[in-house]
This record gives structure tokens, C-alpha cells and sequence, in this order.
């Protein structure tokens, strides 16, 4: 809809994103975990703006930071593999 609203010369009009998380996901239950364990664990932080972006892209949109979004990925690759 922001796409058609730009290629007409209108302005587009500010939406408010909801991230939405499937309560049924296996990744809610290790993220819980994490909480339970340190409320204050840095991963934590790392991780919400993993999924963010991931849902960004998800509905085709643009990641403000390609590069940042990139590196965390290689940087939580590096830790698990």
C-alpha cells in the first residue's frame, strides 16, 4: 500500500508495526529460559532485534541497517557452529 501511495505522489501515511509471535513457536520456550534465568542477559536484546528484522524482511520490507542486521547474524552463527 506505501508502494502505491509513493508512485501516485502521495504522502504515505505513518504505520505503527506489531510484531506478532506465534505462542506455539519452539523458540518461545528457550527465549522464556533466558528470562527466568537473566532478565538482563544482552542475548536477549540481540535476539529481539534478530526477529524485528527478520520479520521485516518477512513482509518485504527494508532494514534500516542491512550491515548491523548481517553482522549479528554471523556473530550468533560464530557462537553456535
Amino acid at each position: 500500500m506505501a508502494e502505491m501511495f509513493r508512485r501516485t505522489g502521495q504522502e504515505v501515511p505513518v504505520a505503527k508495526r506489531v510484531l506478532e509471535l506465534n505462542p506455539t513457536h519452539p523458540l518461545l520456550p528457550k527465549l522464556q529460559a533466558i528470562v527466568e534465568r537473566d532478565r538482563t542477559d544482552p542475548a536477549l536484546a540481540e535476539y529481539a532485534e534478530l526477529l524485528y528484522g527478520q520479520a521485516i524482511l518477512a513482509e518485504g520490507g527494508q532494514l534500516p541497517d542491512p550491515a548491523a542486521f548481517s553482522k549479528r547474524i554471523a556473530d550468533l552463527l560464530l557462537r553456535v557452529v
